[in-house]
């Protein structure tokens, strides 16, 4: 059966993954790494995507990937393809060196993207300590926050544009946040940056404070609207939900979107701000639109 085609659309924002098919290396010294950073470049030129951050590990890469044209599957194809032939001709291998195509999540609004940037500079942190992460050679951290000149194919307006300086950005990058242990819980900082989007949205229009919105007792329409609309929309998987909003199982997140599904339908008011709630574009920011 033919595989589905992914997703590729004019405009988006992704965070790209992959790794060592049963998770063996992929760079085996500092000339794979650079070859693998020459490819990107040649992506940004031919494909006319954009690469805002990467961190390049052992075993797997992660980038933050802007297509203002699509393109993201041409791109992937290129890099991955002629990086793999070089390797297995330089390392005397042969077969297959990734575990798949390449995972890609779609990443929506500004606080997805600077969560997801945020996410992966931090990857390096399982092998190098936080005081030496701005000195990893092979990830886009250390030109955010150093003064090392960013090569012409790396964008780095978009993620420090809000921040002051290198060392605000530097700090944001290196303090610990508590989305970091959400984000490793749920696995994707995009649909964690997502669902907290859609909270700061239903609680301004519902006038309470979006931490009322994730309080297991704390049982208000605000909450409920936001329970409901996060499973309508598929923001996450049940389960994840049930940790982000501290109910105790994917059932009672399933329970409580029925009973929203119900109020919808007898209470107009319930109904108006879900309304109000996607007439602020939450519902085409999830979808990708």
């Amino acid at each position: 059966m033919p595989r589905p085609p992914r997703p590729d659309l004019h405009g988006a924002w992704y965070h790209v993954i992959n790794r060592g098919a049963d998770r063996q290396d992929i760079f085996s010294c500092d000339a794979d790494f650079a070859y693998f950073e020459s490819l990107m470049a040649d992506a940004v030129a031919t494909h006319g995507i954009e690469i805002h951050a990467y961190a390049l590990m052992n075993n797997h890469f992660h980038q933050l990937m802007h297509c203002p044209e699509g393109g993201v599957s041409a791109a992937m194809k290129d890099i991955q393809s002629v990086y793999v032939g070089s390797y297995n001709h330089h390392h005397d291998r042969t077969g297959p060196m990734f575990e798949g195509r390449f995972t890609s999540h779609l990443v929506n609004g500004p606080t997805a993207l600077h969560l997801t940037g945020r996410y992966i500079h931090r990857n390096p942190l399982d092998i190098v300590p936080g005081h030496s992460l701005a000195l990893y050679r092979w990830s886009s951290f250390r030109h955010y926050a150093t003064g090392s000149v960013a090569p012409k194919w790396l964008t780095t307006i978009e993620l420090d544009g809000q921040f002051q300086n290198r060392s605000t950005y530097e700090r944001y990058v290196l303090t610990s946040h508590p989305s970091d242990k959400q984000a490793e819980r749920l696995g994707s900082p995009a649909a964690l940056g997502q669902v907290d989007a859609m909270d700061e949205l239903v609680a301004a229009i519902c006038g309470v404070a979006v931490e009322n919105l994730r309080l297991r007792n704390h049982n208000n329409t605000a909450r409920l609207l936001a329970i409901t609309l996060a499973v309508e929309l598929r923001i996450l998987r049940s389960d994840d939900l049930a940790t982000h909003y501290e109910l105790g199982s994917a059932g009672s997140v399933r329970a409580t979107a029925r009973r929203g599904r119900v109020r919808l339908a007898d209470d107009p008011a319930f109904a108006a701000l879900r309304h109000a709630v996607l007439a602020g574009r939450f519902d085409r920011v999830a979808k990708g639109a």
